[in-house]
């Protein structure tokens, strides 16, 4: 072992040749995150892993509860425990021979070479709140308060760890407008400019809010950033755009209004959009080309008039046409946030490293039950959460109230500073949500299923190359290059989930939910799957995961354990659960809480890792009633989600051959049945009487029950069957009525076609009828009437798939169905003049389908004793049938409208 350094001098901690100055009185944190001191990037240092500290006397070596260990000169350290060190000493991280960190002593000032890691000296953090060597000092010049709260202040104040000034491309700066930037900064700044985080204002405490008191706020608007060296916004220079502003980044820039722009009709301002032609250029797939004017006015401030954006113009989290920006208001593009501060516009983007807090949600039912009780929490940004706990824990519900699809009844979920509920028309764009259930259609490749996703995602007026070029992107990101060809259902349970990972990394969401994604998988896929989640963690998303699974939880930064009834039986990381409970493995833990959970909710609000890891606040909760649910904008205007949807789903069809070929061949063998039909006249006029039979009526009853079959058996598992797709879709802004119409436009034409088929090949054995009363043909007559019939019978198909919970339902209602059009159609025995009986016929496609195919034959003249009023040789009889299948059809599709647009299934 070293001996240990007694002077105030300087320590230097070398990684790979780049050094660390580190000064009595600062903290240096070492680990895996951009976020770190010294950053080390290897798979065996966990994010923030170790730290080293002067405590006045000596260094010290401090393990921070990293996965897998801190070796200090080949011994391991025992974790939290404060180790001297100093010149000469080696630190490994993870394993024995793991990534090295040496030590060695720095008497004089540290380099000030570019790319270098250098903590700022102490006078350069004004205002800082340090108290001991166990609360590090901020990195990067952050103020101290921002990075370790003092004791009295909660956890969740504590903003999310800025990267390294190196680890942030920055782009090429071209000549700047005169009016593009007010504050254009060097390439490097001083240690002591960095270090000032920027004057914004804070959100308005709530009764019990994690979050800290601030007398200067009054919007809710939260720049959680303090000033990187990464300069002023890019501006472009080329011919014919100069004068344009690009905005990038997640440092807040100011831009200057334009002075051309100073005027006072609405026709004057600046724009803001995707579009080169835009004053304001967003580097963001969904803004539209052109998305928003910006007026100033005389006042201040600016008025705010969006330009028909697909995804919507948001002005303090609700989205407008027309609204007013004042000071210190936010308005919401797409991922850039701006706000006006001391008359100037303030820019800057979503990059998705933010805090995420929980503040005491629960969640109680009419009855009074309770599925959440009073649950905190809160997460820096880039982290992993996995949320366990055993069934009836309430680990579902939280979910729903952490995404804001079912708010919670008491409390507030706050995304960066800013309240999910409140603003949750402009932040749910920022929110991935994985299901359970695979949201993907597996008859489609990768390739399909995410260009079809990024169609419905992005505004439509984005080109299509920017849409593949992102599908291509995420599935580089996710490893799925290799597989981009392969059909969904071909794929691995691992590679299925990454799929159903990236249809939501489209969006570059900054929060990631993921439900049960590991379920029904083997520990080797299981075990990809959360070191999936743990790379995307550190690619700047916050992760939450719930599992039913243990066996990776080390890869987690943090783990809630719910008691059931939705109890917090442990938060924090997953190296000290099994201590905490003083229990051998996980099953016994949830063994535990299962028998006493009011006793593990107690333990652990008494214990300090409650005050570590939460620092719950005094006050109670104020109720929360949740409103009214709000309508998701659509990324694209109805009739383009419609060609979407109507493509995808013939792609599916197609895609799916023995489905296709089903399709192909049932009109083939309902044609052939129709020849054990006795009789040779089909539905042409006998002359001789003793000629006349019953074959015509047979003929007729085949040919309808058969369309009837062909529509109900090709739409009956249709909704069913993509409920967990079209239910995620739904809520990222997909049309339930796009949805409805691409079914029915699509199924339209292969009843249509099925039609022509089986009506064609009938008519070839089996004489058709002589006369036409309306489109000159007889046959085209009994194909459009059983189309009709076929299309109805699609609508009711449709309408019976709303309503079933599971695939294996729809078998029995369909046969219920076709059996009941077989005896409503009134070929089999008269229906006509029975009460109740022809009553509810009129209500089944198949009565009129008959009644429209029997008045185009003259079914009366073939066989006298049909005496059915609706059967008559006349024009009026036949648009009387297909009127009314047409209105059958838009009755059903109104009752499935009302079926997937209600709250129930949202």
């Amino acid at each position: 072992m070293t001996t240990p350094t007694t002077g105030p001098a300087d320590l230097r901690l070398v990684f790979q040749g780049r050094p660390l100055i580190v000064r009595p009185g600062q903290t240096a944190v070492v680990g895996r995150d951009l976020g770190c001191d010294l950053t080390v990037a290897d798979s065996r240092a966990s994010r923030q892993h170790a730290q080293v500290h002067f405590d006045g006397r000596v260094w010290l070596l401090v393990d921070r509860g990293s996965s897998n260990g801190t070796y200090l000169d080949g011994r391991r350290l025992a974790p939290h425990t404060p180790t001297p060190i100093g010149p000469g000493a080696s630190i490994r991280l993870g394993a024995q021979d793991g990534p090295e960190v040496t030590v060695d002593r720095a008497a004089g000032p540290a380099p000030s070479a570019s790319g270098s890691n250098r903590l700022p000296p102490p006078a350069a953090q004004p205002g800082s709140h340090q108290t001991g060597p166990q609360h590090p000092t901020p990195r990067h010049g952050a103020p101290a308060s921002a990075a370790r709260p003092v004791p009295q202040q909660p956890a969740a104040a504590r903003p999310a760890p800025a990267a390294q000034p190196t680890a942030q491309p920055q782009r090429a700066a071209e000549p700047q407008p005169s009016y593009a930037t007010t504050n254009p900064a060097p390439a490097q700044q001083p240690a002591q400019a960095r270090s000032s985080r920027l004057s914004q204002p804070l959100p308005q405490r709530k009764a019990g809010s994690l979050l800290p008191d601030n007398p200067a706020s009054h919007t809710g608007v939260v720049f959680d950033r303090w000033t990187l060296p990464s300069g002023p916004i890019a501006t472009r220079g080329s011919s014919g755009t100069s004068g344009r502003a690009t905005v990038t980044g997640a440092v807040p820039q100011v831009l200057a209004v334009p002075q051309e722009a100073r005027g006072r009709s609405s026709q004057a301002g600046f724009t803001i959009g995707r579009g080169l032609e835009n004053q304001i250029v967003v580097d963001d797939l969904l803004a539209s080309r052109q998305h928003v004017r910006l007026v100033p006015r005389p006042q201040g401030g600016f008025e705010v008039h969006d330009l028909g954006s697909r995804n919507g113009t948001y002005v303090n989290g609700q989205r407008v046409q027309h609204a007013g920006l004042s000071e210190g208001e936010l308005l919401a593009v797409g991922h850039s946030r701006f706000t006006v501060r001391h008359g100037q516009l303030v820019a800057s983007v979503d990059e998705g490293d933010v805090n995420f807090v929980a503040n005491h949600l629960s969640f109680t039912l009419d009855s009074g039950k309770k599925l959440l009780d009073d649950i905190s929490f809160a997460l820096e940004g880039s982290s992993l959460l996995a949320v366990v706990g055993p069934s009836g824990a309430g680990k579902s519900t939280l979910l729903k109230a952490l995404t804001g699809a079912q708010q919670a009844t008491e409390g507030e979920v706050y995304y960066d500073g800013r309240d999910l509920y409140d603003n949750y028309q402009d932040l749910r764009h920022r929110i991935g949500v994985v299901p359970q259930d695979d949201v993907v259609h597996r008859q489609l490749t990768v390739t399909q299923a995410l260009r079809f996703a990024a169609e419905l995602r992005f505004p439509d007026d984005l080109d299509k190359h920017l849409r593949e070029q992102r599908v291509d992107e995420v599935m580089h990101e996710l490893d799925l290059t290799a597989h981009a060809d392969t059909r969904v259902d071909k794929l691995s349970g691992g590679q299925r989930k990454r799929t159903s990972v990236a249809l939501e990394l489209l969006t570059r969401p900054s929060l990631l939910f993921l439900d049960e994604p590991t379920s029904g998988l083997d520990p080797g896929l299981d075990k990809q799957v959360m070191h999936t989640l743990r790379e995307l963690a550190d690619g700047g998303r916050t992760v939450v995961v719930i599992t039913h699974s243990v066996a990776n939880l080390n890869v987690c930064d943090k783990v809630l354990l719910l008691a059931p009834g939705g109890k917090v039986a442990y938060f924090g990381p997953p190296s000290e659960m099994l201590g905490f409970f003083g229990a051998a493995d996980h099953a016994d833990i949830f063994t535990s809480v299962a028998r006493d959970p009011e006793g593990s909710k107690g333990r652990f609000r008494s214990s300090p890792l409650m005050q570590e890891q939460v620092e719950a606040p005094l006050r109670a909760p104020r109720p929360f009633r949740p409103g009214p649910p709000e309508k998701p904008p659509r990324q694209q205007s109805i009739p383009s989600q419609l060609s979407t949807l109507a493509r995808r789903h013939l792609r599916v069809i197609l895609a799916d051959r023995g489905y296709a070929a089903f399709m192909l061949l049932l009109p083939m063998v309902l044609a052939v049945l129709t020849m054990v039909v006795p009789g040779k006249n089909g539905l042409g006029m006998p002359i001789p009487p003793q000629l006349r039979t019953t074959e015509a009526m047979q003929l007729l009853v085949v040919l309808i029950v058969g369309a009837i079959f062909m529509g109900t058996a090709a739409s009956v598992r249709e909704l069913v069957g993509e409920r967990a797709i079209f239910l995620r879709e739904k809520a990222v802004g997909l049309s339930p009525q796009a949805y409805l119409w691409g079914k029915l436009t699509i199924f339209g034409l292969l009843t249509l076609v099925q039609s022509i088929i089986m009506v064609l090949l009938v008519m070839l054995a089996k004489p058709g009828p002589a006369d036409a009363l309306l489109f000159g043909s007889p046959t085209a007559e009994i194909v459009i009437t059983c189309w009709f019939t076929a299309f109805a019978a699609v609508a009711l198909g449709l309408l019976m798939s709303s309503f079933v919970k599971t695939s294996e339902q729809v078998m029995p209602l369909l046969v219920v169905s076709v059996m009941a059009q077989l005896v409503f159609c009134g070929g089999l025995f008269p229906v006509n003049g029975r009460p109740v009986l022809e009553q509810l016929s009129w209500l089944t496609p198949a009565r009129w389908g008959y009644a429209g195919t029997a008045a185009t034959s003259d079914l009366p003249k073939i066989w006298p004793k049909a005496d059915d009023p609706l059967w008559q040789h006349e024009v009026t009889y036949l648009l009387l049938a297909l009127a009314m299948l047409a209105v059958l059809a838009m009755a059903y599709s109104a009752v499935t409208m009302w079926r997937i647009t209600r709250k129930a299934d949202a």
